[in-house]
């Protein structure tokens, strides 16, 4: 079994003088989203937002208009950022391009991994968009952000540690709380009309997932897949996270390097 320790100081290591960020403080607008999600989130609505947005008809648009969408979305969840999701988007794949340059797949995950927000125009509260996503249906670790509001939920210690679950069953068969990143991974999923691989569209569907990359929680369910998730995840974690500190004037030549690889990536509408 992978040693999560290790991962993590390792991780911790190569982000020295970083810890700046996601600093959660008391009557903010992100303890209130939080709240919110925490009284709200349980294991039915999960499910129930899963078969709702499964089938994917809700609308038909091009990843690019998906994308654009995000220019008129400012993530409440965020205590770095207050600037479009758009602008963080491109601080992402610009920084992954730095590093990575001839990694044109690398460059669109970061470039598309939060564009399920798009929930947002389909009327979903920010607390079922946004924000560090935690397991429903099992005892809720202490490291979740702003654990104490979890004492509004429903579900407030209703399971063990194991919960509905069983030990190594895997991420996969996990209740997460619903959000952006398990909207747009099952849209990728569905949708066949792209060149993205699966290793990446589990990065997608695990990058808000901090209690479990970052805290080391949830180990006891993971299986071997999940290990090289977890390395997948944190390489991505550096990028995502980091990049907030960057430029965020965009000009048009970035903007237009990016479109011309998700024009190479994609071809035509995808199902929403």
């Amino acid at each position: 079994m992978l040693h999560l320790k290790n991962i993590k100081k390792m991780l911790n290591n190569s982000m020295e003088g970083t810890n700046k960020l996601r600093m959660y403080e008391e009557d903010t607008p992100q303890y209130h989203l939080y709240k919110e999600m925490h009284e709200n989130q349980t294991y039915d609505f999960v499910v129930s937002k899963r078969k709702e947005y499964g089938p994917c008809w809700k609308t038909k648009m091009t990843i690019n208009k998906a994308l654009s969408l995000l220019d008129d979305y400012i993530d409440p969840s965020d205590p770095d950022l207050d600037v479009p999701n758009s602008i963080h988007a491109y601080q992402t794949a610009e920084r992954i391009r730095r590093k990575f340059p001839e990694d044109k797949e690398f460059q669109i995950i970061g470039l598309i991994h939060d564009v399920g927000k798009v929930l947002f125009s389909f009327g979903e509260p920010s607390w079922a968009v946004v924000g560090d996503t935690y397991v429903l249906g099992c005892e809720f670790p202490k490291t979740i952000v702003y654990y104490d509001t979890l004492k509004g939920s429903p579900e407030y210690e209703k399971y063990d540690k194991l919960g509905l679950y069983k030990p190594r069953c895997g991420l996969d068969n996990l209740m997460i709380s619903y959000g952006h990143d398990e909207y747009l991974y099952n849209v990728l999923k569905k949708n066949r009309n792209h060149f993205l691989s699966d290793k990446y569209l589990d990065v997608i569907r695990y990058h808000s997932f901090y209690p479990w990359h970052t805290e080391g929680e949830y180990s006891h369910f993971m299986n071997k897949k999940d290990e090289d998730t977890l390395k997948n995840v944190l390489e991505f974690n550096k990028f995502d996270l980091y990049s907030k500190e960057d430029d965020i004037l965009i000009d048009k030549h970035v903007k237009s390097y990016y479109e011309d690889i998700l024009n190479e990536y994609f071809f035509g509408e995808l199902s929403w």
